[in-house]
């Protein structure tokens, strides 16, 4: 009775999340060599708001970055790359964030003459065309670096694996052989492949934590993806979110006590709040699990300290309190959850979509370069 109380209002909490995303913003006034002059110029906000991109295909927008770039001056043209692939990242970014699906969008690697800039597709198509115009000798500075992260990100919120490990992360090896992200795309782009049976294709049921009775060809791959991502532990800037990930790969396959002592190493490792917080979300919910109510909402609190509107998140925890007759608790964590806006993107999801969660900040660390 608690489980499928519980399970009803995280799906109803879910589909509220999906059903109140923005709509797409109209189109704006500027062309994409208009826009790009004005990114190169420092006007970077007006740039990005001001793109017009009704019905702009990928190739039309890359393709008037390329004529930009070649108007440049000979000594210059490499700086107008630059230029331009953080253009190209920052408004994609930008104009995808509303029909970007809570649900996990793909990369279907469509063709760039055809897929519409403004779909959330087309992340990894513009990251690619992005990386390419990027050095391929000489030191690599703080800006390159920014540049190749960010568009490893947008590649991997839209689940974009073959296209990282097939074109994108071959070229980041060789001009960032140290960088600690790099090499957690890497295990990440290699070990989402191998489990893709885990991922369900339905949306009502993708991304909400779930007890599920996995055959042998879905659990097979985790002990070689728990292995993979093992010598990451090593790397003090991986160590909470490697801890996380191989939690998660545990819980996957129901070993509860090996994923709760994973999810507790997390939470003293890692320094992004989200990820502590997400261990927190991950421990409540197998704790719920074992039958431990009271270890599961004291998971939840510390969950909620951190991400206090997350959506599935309250509603575990109110569907525990209410349980246990503490009702007006629970209502009030409800209530506060359910009208949150803008909704936030759950937890879960955060996790599944990797770097893409620190896209906006290595972008805002671009335009300060940049200027």
């Amino acid at each position: 009775m608690r489980r499928w109380l519980v399970r009803g209002l995280v799906v109803a909490a879910a589909l509220g999340t999906a059903a109140s995303a923005p709509l797409a913003r109209q189109s704006g006034r500027l062309s994409a060599r208009d826009a790009v002059a004005l990114y190169a110029r420092g006007d970077f906000s007006v740039a990005v708001r001001d793109l017009s991109t009704q019905g702009l295909k990928v190739a039309q927008f890359t393709g008037a970055l390329d004529e930009w770039i070649a108007n440049g001056d000979a000594d210059g043209r490499q700086h107008r790359r630059k230029v331009a692939a953080a253009f190209a990242l920052d408004a994609n970014w930008a104009v995808t964030r509303a029909t970007w699906n809570h649900w996990g969008s793909f990369d279907s690697g469509r063709d760039p003459e055809l897929e519409s800039l403004s779909q959330s597709s087309s992340q990894g198509l513009v990251a690619q065309w992005a990386v390419q115009q990027l050095p391929i000798t000489g030191a690599p500075d703080s800006l390159e670096r920014m540049l190749w992260l960010s568009a490893i990100g947008l590649t991997e919120d839209i689940r974009g694996w073959h296209r990282l490990d097939d074109e994108i992360l071959p070229r980041a090896r060789k001009r960032l052989p140290d960088e600690p992200r790099v090499r957690l795309a890497e295990v990440l782009a290699r070990t989402n492949q191998d489990l893709h049976p885990l991922r369900r294709q339905m949306f009502w049921d993708r991304d909400i934590l779930r007890k599920e009775l996995l055959g042998s060809s879905a659990t097979r791959p985790i002990p070689a993806a728990i292995r993979a991502f093992e010598p990451l532990l090593a790397d003090p800037a991986l160590t909470g979110e490697v801890e996380l990930r191989i939690g998660y790969l545990e819980l996957r396959r129901n070993s509860w006590s090996a994923a709760l002592t994973r999810f507790d190493a997390a939470r003293s490792k890692a320094t992004d709040p989200t990820l502590r917080a997400t261990a927190d979300y991950f421990a409540g919910w197998v704790s719920e699990q074992l039958d431990r109510a009271d270890d599961a909402i004291a998971a939840y609190r510390r969950a909620l300290a951190i991400a206090p509107t997350m959506r599935n998140l309250a509603t575990r925890l109110s569907a525990l309190l209410y349980l246990r007759n503490e009702r007006a608790e629970a209502y009030a964590l409800l209530d506060t959850a359910l009208n949150a806006r803008p909704a936030p993107i759950d937890l879960m999801i955060q996790m599944e979509r990797g770097d893409a969660r620190l896209v906006p900040d290595w972008l805002a660390s671009i335009r300060q370069a940049l200027r």
